[in-house]
């Protein structure tokens, strides 16, 4: 065998082993695109936003396709499409189609020029109603509104970026102007889920609604490192930041919010009917500078310690001038294994077509039977700081409220059950507010309907509480319960082993006060 033959045989037997090579990674890398998509899917069946119509999954040795045809709860969203406009409702009452494009090897991306190596690159196509599709070409024109890339890498992990591009929109007969800015979303997560890194910003955002108002937004970013703590609570961090919000708006806005399915979409956790509230926005200016808050959830041993932050720079309701405000909480102790089975048996209540009192009364047993060894485990909550200015001065805050050395016997006595607290708390605030407060307050109990003949007098009213509070802030003073300074109330409290101390003074609490023996009558006489 000649040279030439020699290398040719050799040549083609290397290509023919890089390509087996290749294709049986192709094919190992296949399957376990398909492992990480099945626990994706998992997910998103598991969420009470959507519900899954149908589903399918098409192994290829070298691509593969994942079809997935879902639609919003509308148990869950139904109550709030009526308040949308007539040509945006398509977009939440319409069923949703996506095909997931499986390319799968070592170069997954190589025809389109990105070498890096991974198991798969997944792109996510999105098949939509005529109806929906026309509404979004109003906006985005012939842009893709939402192009969504996953990278699997080889070690089981994976990168997902999801994009919106920008757009810009108007009706010009109608006065309507839309400006939206975009919208990123970056994921980095390791494999199973457990543990991800999150980046997601929004630019900013502007409606003018013709005469109607205003509404625009600038500087939304938001940032969470989650990781599974030994427990099974998540740890780590969560972050979010809002440059300027501003609202100009001329008309009363009707509104009515079902707190509890919002709350339940965030926390999982369902707190029932009875904080839904209803009512108007008057018009009004309205805007908030400078809007943060800060969750951080760290573990020691079996127990979680988790703090929060909240703040803003300048809060201005139409002439009324608020903020800064400083918000910091904390809560310390907490006993892990116990949050974990109390989330999974909440989350586990059934809530469609529930009676209200029946579900808070299954809330309240869940959490009496599940949650008890928090309170057996010491937990400690701490206001650490809160201050807010007010157009009439000041509120400062700080205090603690901690759970020692509870036994079962001490839930059968509340008097033995009150003694394991430990509080003590600071406050301070503007006269002025307290007194606003009063009288709004005095107003709600003496309002009669609108049409009735006779009418409060709404000064007697406003003059009858500003005097009782007067009257009733001299007695403390003079008990030196509290301390009137330049316009501002400020007082302490302390609570330790059934003792209550108010600015030090000793304050009986009615399990201690002792009744007078009645008058002998044979005395008397």
């Amino acid at each position: 065998m000649n040279v030439s033959k020699h290398r040719l045989l050799l040549g083609g037997g290397a290509l023919f082993a890089t390509f087996a090579l290749y294709s049986g990674f192709a094919y190992w890398a296949g399957g376990k695109a398909e492992e990480t998509l099945a626990e994706q899917h998992r997910m998103i069946a598991q969420s009470p936003v959507f519900t899954i119509k149908s589903h399918s999954y098409a192994r290829g040795w070298f691509s593969s396709e994942e079809t997935t045809e879902l639609e919003l709860n509308k148990q869950l969203v139904g109550p709030y499409l009526g308040l949308l406009p007539e040509n945006l409702r398509p977009l939440f009452t319409g069923t949703l189609r996506y095909h997931h494009k499986v390319k799968h090897g070592l170069l997954p991306g190589l025809f389109d020029f990105d070498l890096r190596p991974a198991r798969a690159i997944v792109r996510t196509e999105f098949e939509m109603s005529d109806s929906t599709r026309k509404t979004l070409q109003r906006f985005f024109g012939d842009a893709e509104p939402i192009t969504v890339i996953n990278r699997l890498g080889l070690t089981g992990g994976g990168e997902l970026e999801v994009s919106v591009p920008k757009f810009d929109y108007e009706e010009t007969l109608a006065g309507v102007r839309m400006t939206w800015q975009g919208f990123a979303l970056k994921v980095d997560y390791q494999q199973g889920f457990h543990e991800y890194q999150v980046e997601s910003t929004t630019p900013g955002f502007m409606l003018q609604a013709g005469p109607k108002g205003r509404f625009a937004f600038n500087g939304i970013k938001y940032l969470s490192d989650v990781r599974p703590g030994a427990t099974g609570v998540k740890l780590g961090t969560s972050e979010l930041t809002v440059d300027n919000i501003k609202l100009n708006w001329n008309e009363a806005i009707p509104y009515s919010i079902k707190l509890n399915e919002l709350i339940y979409l965030v926390s999982r956790v369902r707190v029932g009917e009875f904080i839904n509230p209803s009512g108007e926005f008057r018009p009004s200016q309205v805007e908030l500078n400078k809007l943060g808050y800060q969750i951080v959830t760290s573990e020691q041993d079996e127990y979680v310690n988790t703090r929060g932050k909240f703040n803003f720079d300048r809060f201005a309701y139409n002439d009324s001038i608020y903020g800064p405000l400083k918000l910091d909480v904390s809560a310390s102790h907490l006993h892990g294994p116990t949050l974990v089975k109390l989330d999974q048996a909440l989350s586990k209540l059934p809530f469609e077509g529930k009676d209200p009192a029946e579900l808070r009364k299954r809330y309240i047993d869940t959490i009496m039977q599940q949650g008890l060894p928090l309170l057996k485990n010491d937990p400690k909550l701490q206001l650490n700081t809160f201050y807010l200015r007010l157009p009439s001065g000041e509120v400062k805050a700080n205090g603690s409220l901690a759970l020692n050395g509870l036994q079962d016997a001490d839930l059968k006595d509340p008097i033995a059950f009150l003694k394991r607290f430990t509080a003590q708390a600071s406050i301070e605030l503007p006269e002025q507010t307290l007194q606003n407060l009063v009288i709004a307050q005095a107003r709600n109990l003496f309002t009669v309907d609108a049409s009735a003949e006779d009418q409060p007098d709404m000064a007697e009213v406003d003059s009858l509480a500003q005097s009782l509070l007067l009257a009733q802030l001299s007695e403390w003073e003079h008990q030196q319960l509290i301390k009137r300074q330049g316009g501002q109330l400020s007082t302490s409290l302390r609570f330790t082993a059934g003792e209550l101390r108010v600015n030090k003074q000793a304050v009986k609490l009615p399990w201690q006060e002792v009744e007078e023996p009645a008058p002998d009558a044979s005395a008397a006489q």
